[in-house]
């Protein structure tokens, strides 16, 4: 089983991205959270194998959460899944330590993929944010 947790702020997308999850055999979602605060407080105990977190959050950032799991909970594989491709953000979020990079354009079953490449050790792109990375 793998376990996802997503932080998102926009009500529809999380819960469509929780839903995907736990909809899908051999994955769940232990946590859903709509700011990097909230976040902050419950995955140090969740410990999920992935977090799919978009960028643009109130308070903290995407980013800086990821930078956080990424120096605190390191087991944790991160996955940006946000709107943005701009090369700053794609950058900062590897930099941070994300190990993925999707856009909420991706689908459903392109989403669950990814995860699971993630967690067999791959970095999964969208095809325009890699070809940015390239």
């Amino acid at each position: 089983m793998i376990s996802v947790a997503v932080v998102e702020d926009l009500d529809d997308y999380r819960n469509g991205l929780v839903n995907l999850i736990n909809w899908t055999d051999g994955y769940e979602c232990t946590g859903a959270y709509a700011t990097a605060e909230e976040a902050i407080k419950e995955l140090p105990a969740l410990k999920p194998d992935v977090a799919l977190i978009d960028i643009s959050l109130p308070g903290k950032s995407g980013i800086e959460l990821v930078e956080y799991i990424h120096q605190n909970i390191p087991s944790i594989l991160c996955m940006m899944c946000t709107a943005y491709d701009e090369d700053e953000k794609v950058f900062k979020a590897l930099k941070a330590g994300a190990y993925g990079y999707l856009l909420k354009t991706t689908s459903p079953a392109d989403i669950i993929n990814a995860i699971q490449q993630l967690v067999n050790g791959g970095s999964p792109m969208s095809s325009a944010v890699a070809r940015k990375v390239i």
